[in-house]
Parts: structure tokens; sequence; C-alpha cells
């Protein structure tokens, strides 16, 4: 044998004692996989957890679980659907094989689990979405990072910080008005979602910024424009998946594809005109949130700004949009509201915002059509929730509290704590303002759902409650009652619904961002 035959020989010998001790090695490898899967699938399955009630499985797809029927159907349809058959506590599956979600609507429940904020947070997953969105503002900020930006950014959002925002609102509602008033003189039939959006997004220009965000202006029409686009692309197969994807895989965000890397449009404008201002001299008479801001570093307040811009153009503009829809189906109603503005001095802000039936329709129209279908929680310790009523497990035990684990999810729908029937009655889903007034039919406050305003569960409650809910009011109320004013409105008899697009949007025969009404003005 020639000294050059001996590394073949070496490396050929060696590999075969290689692929000789890899083969146990390997299936004792697969065989460990298999093992711990089987261990966890077990564990899970004598678990509370695993013996909650679950959705019907036929109705599930093998693929896309039980997410794809509640994207697809109308806000609150299925999540209402399975509590009514299963009860407050059940579990569903979600898309791409993922972990079982508990659904929880459950009033105890919810109000530990919105206690616990900083036990519960978002979905870690989702994060390279929101910040691609909205920043890194007080809506991404979790744990200590939260507490200092919520403690900082607060005082823009007092009572008396939105009370000198009123006249600023008043000027934006009054120019939608005027508008309107130049569109509609003959009558006909308007689609809503040309004017309310421009107004809740001219309105959060003005007292975010104090600059003008209408809809005639540059930056106000490339928002728009964007925001028409973004409501035809959540509404699409593609917009319900890529989500769930990135929740699956969040390292698709890093990949070097142009919409993934790209900021959002209104990112970008916003931050464009705040870098802008921030090379000027502050607003003398500081009322607006970028002067209040602006002790915060200049990343943090243009992602704040950001933040409390979307928050506050699309979730508001969509509610107010189906609360004129209620009154366009409800016209005695209407006429009410329309009597009680009437019979008082309307320029007077502080008198229309505490108008009485004006202000039951606005709970009520807050409580039927909640912004956001829902929110996703994920524990980040071990902890155990109480449950307000007892829970019937498959092996027939009752418990009344239910353990978790760190990294265990769970879903709060939104529109089923607002239209539980047990709590609301009845005709829990039907528009009936006189629920709010005194002798209405409502229970005691202490058995509706907790919030910071108005016992309905759209601004969540607790830590993390929406700290921009009283703007919200008062857009919503001043919005309203200048419209009701000045226009009487008519339902078309068009199929309107309610789909998640990102926010809670109205859809008019599957066509979206669409909501057309009948618009007669009111000569005074």
């Amino acid at each position: 044998m020639t000294l050059s035959a001996l590394p073949r020989l070496f490396c050929s010998s060696s590999y075969q004692v290689l692929m000789v001790s890899f083969v146990p090695i390997a299936a004792t490898g697969v065989g460990a996989i298999l093992l711990i899967y089987v261990v966890r699938y077990i564990s899970y399955k004598l678990s509370v957890r695993g013996k909650l009630p679950i959705a019907p499985k036929n109705e599930a797809s093998w693929w896309l679980g039980h997410d794809y029927l509640v994207a697809k159907n109308e806000v609150g349809v299925e999540y209402g659907r399975w509590t009514r058959m299963l009860g407050p506590v059940f579990r569903i599956k979600s898309a791409l094989w993922q972990d079982e979600v508990v659904i929880i609507s459950d009033h105890a429940a919810v109000k530990h689990i919105f206690g616990q904020a900083y036990t519960y947070i978002k979905s870690p997953a989702f994060q390279p979405v929101v910040v691609k969105v909205v920043g890194r503002g007080v809506v991404w900020a979790e744990g200590e990072e939260h507490k200092f930006q919520r403690k900082m950014v607060s005082p823009a959002f007092s009572i008396s910080a939105v009370k000198k925002m009123a006249p600023r609102v008043m000027t934006c509602v009054e120019r939608l008005i005027q508008r309107m008033q130049n569109d509609c003189k003959n009558g006909g039939v308007f689609n809503m979602c040309d004017y309310i959006p421009a107004v809740t997004l001219d309105i959060i220009g003005t007292v975010g910024f104090g600059y003008d965000f209408g809809p005639e202006s540059p930056e106000g029409k490339a928002i728009l424009d964007a925001w028409h686009t973004d409501v035809a692309l959540f509404s699409s197969f593609a917009g319900f998946l890529a989500p769930i994807v990135i929740g699956v895989a969040p390292w698709i965000t890093k990949l070097p594809i142009k919409e993934l890397t790209e900021d959002s449009t209104a990112k970008k404008v916003i931050h464009q005109v705040g870098r802008k201002m921030l090379q000027e001299p502050p607003n003398l008479d500081g009322t607006d949130m970028f002067s209040i801001l602006r002790r915060l570093d200049d990343a943090t307040l243009l992602d704040n700004i950001l933040s409390f811009f979307m928050a506050g153009f699309e979730t508001t503009s969509g509610t107010i949009q189906l609360i004129l829809h209620d009154l366009a189906q409800h016209p005695d109603v209407q006429n009410k509201l329309r009597q009680e503005i009437l019979a008082v001095d309307s320029s007077d802000i502080d008198v229309i915002e505490s108008l009485p039936y004006l202000d039951a329709v606005t709970r009520e129209g807050l409580r039927l059509h909640p912004s956001a279908r829902d929110t996703h929680r994920i524990a980040i310790h071990d902890d155990m929730i109480p449950l307000k009523n007892p829970v019937t497990l498959s092996n027939g035990e009752n418990v009344t509290s239910l353990p978790v684990k760190a990294g265990e999810g769970f879903i709060i729908p939104f529109l089923v704590l607002n239209t539980d029937p047990t709590v609301w009655g009845p005709h829990a889903d039907q528009f009936i303002p006189e629920r709010w007034l005194k002798g209405g039919s409502n229970p005691p406050a202490d058995e509706l759902p907790r919030g910071p305003w108005g016992n309905v569960s759209n601004f969540v409650d607790g830590p993390r409650h929406c700290i921009g809910w009283r703007l919200a009011v008062q857009e919503i109320k001043l919005i309203t009652a200048a419209i009701v004013k000045n226009f009487e409105l008519k339902d078309t008899g068009a199929t309107v619904k309610k789909f998640i697009s990102p926010a809670v949007q109205p859809f008019t025969d599957g066509k979206a961002a669409y909501l057309p009404l009948g618009i007669v003005p009111i000569h005074h």
C-alpha cells in the first residue's frame, strides 16, 4: 500500500464508522423529539386548558384552523355563536398548526387579564409589524418601557388637555359640515367613507401637530389614499394570511422585500412633518400633543404621535360611520336626538358634550361597534385566572379558575363582551340608546364590562386602557351632533356589514370603505 492511499483508506474507514455510529444516534434523536412531542401532547390533553370546550372541529380548516372562519365572516359572528354554544371560555384551532387559543369573554377573567397588563402582554411575534406601522411608541412598548412612556404621555390626554383641544376639534367639524353642505346641497346618496375618515384625520392632525391634514392638503391626501388601499388589502385573503405567517415566522419581516422593509405611508408622512416641526420654535399656546410631548426624545415623540394618529384616525372614523348608519335605520332615534341638539346652544361645546341622549347614543354606538374585533394576550409567567361562572370540562369536572402557563395565549373578543345577552338582556344586539338612560334596561354597573368610560370593553381596562379615550368620545359626540343637526340621514336599503380592515370598517355589498347613506340638508 502506498502512502498516498492511506488518506483515502482512512477517510473511507472513518466515513463507514461515522455512518454506523450516526444511525443509532439519529434514531435516538428522532425518538427523543417524538417522545417530547408525545409527552407534551398528553400533558396538554390532561391539563385544564386541554379539556376546555372546543369549537366544532368540522368547522375548522385543516391548515387555517378556525381563524379563517372568524375572518371571513362579519365581526363578532363566529365568536358570538360559539360563545352561545360553548360558554364564555372555549378553545379554537389556530391557523398553520399553531397551538390552540382560548377565547375568553368571562367578565371576571377579562378583568383579571386587563388588570395584570404586565403579565399578559401583546404577542411578541407581531412587534415587527407594529414597529413598521406605528413605531416604538406607547402602543408598542411593554413592561418598564411602557410604564415610562405612559407616564410621559398621559398629560397630553388629561381632562384639561382634551378640554383645550375641543375648540380645535370643533373647527375641523365645522369644515366637515361646510364640505358636506357644498357637496350635498341638492340631497342624494353619498358615501360617508369620503367624509368621516377625512374629518377624523383632520382632527388628529390639528390636535396632534397644529397642522393641516385636511383632505385637500398633500399630506392628508397621501394618507387617505393609502388608507383606502390598506382597507382593500386587509380585506383580501393575503391580508388575512400575512400577519399569521409573520406570527409563525417573524424573521420574514427582515427579508429584503419592499413591502416588508418600507414603513407605512402614514409613518413616512408623520415623521417627515414631525422632523420639520422639531426645527421650529414650540407652539406658544402648547395645546397640541406635539408641544406637550416635546420633553420626550425626538424618536419616541414622533412614534407616539404616529401611534395616536393611526389609533385616533381609523378607529374613531369606523365607529362614527356605523353610528350614523344606525341613526339612518332608526329615524325615531335620529329625530329625538336632533330635537335635543336643536333645543340648546350648539356652539357651546360643554353643553353639547353633556347632552344626555347624545351621551346614550354614543355609548350605544360604542357598545355595538368596537373598533377592534379582539385583543390577543400572552402570559409571560404562570398564573391563575378567576372565572365568574364555572366552566364544565370535557371530563365533566367544573372549574372556577383557569391555570395558565407562561407562553399560553388568549383572545378577548370585544363585541361578545358588549353584546352578551346574559348581561345586556334579550335585545343585546339591537341599537337601543334608551338602555343607558335613567330607568333603562341595563343591569348595575358592576355587572357590566370594565373600562375607563361607559361600561363598554372598547377602551380595555387596567394599566393599558386606551389613553386617548376622552378625545375619541369627544370626536364621536361633536361629529355626530353636527351631522344630525344639519342633515337628515336616510337608509338606502343596502346591506352594510362590519369587517376588520385593519380596524372595523363598513363594507357594503362586499365593497370596502363604502357606506352609502341618503343625505337631505336641513335648512334652519
